[in-house]
């Protein structure tokens, strides 16, 4: 289990993810991260206005990323 500060850096890139999409326009703030062994593996942001495609939310995004990475 990964312990506090490692948390609070997984949460703080998310959150970077969710602020960077929304500024640039491409989407509603949102983001998301998948972790394995304490490494980021992938990464999503909300794409669903900007791909016009109503199943690419962030967690989508990630999962998909996650699976084309592993």
């Amino acid at each position: 289990m990964p312990d506090q500060s490692t948390k609070e850096k997984f949460l703080r890139r998310a959150i970077e993810i969710s602020y960077e999409t929304f500024e640039s326009g491409r989407g509603r703030p949102f983001g998301a991260i998948i972790v394995k062994e304490g490494e980021i593996v992938a990464e999503g942001p909300n794409e669903v206005s900007h791909l016009k495609d109503p199943t690419a939310h962030a967690e989508v995004m990630a999962i998909r990323r996650a699976g084309a990475a592993l």
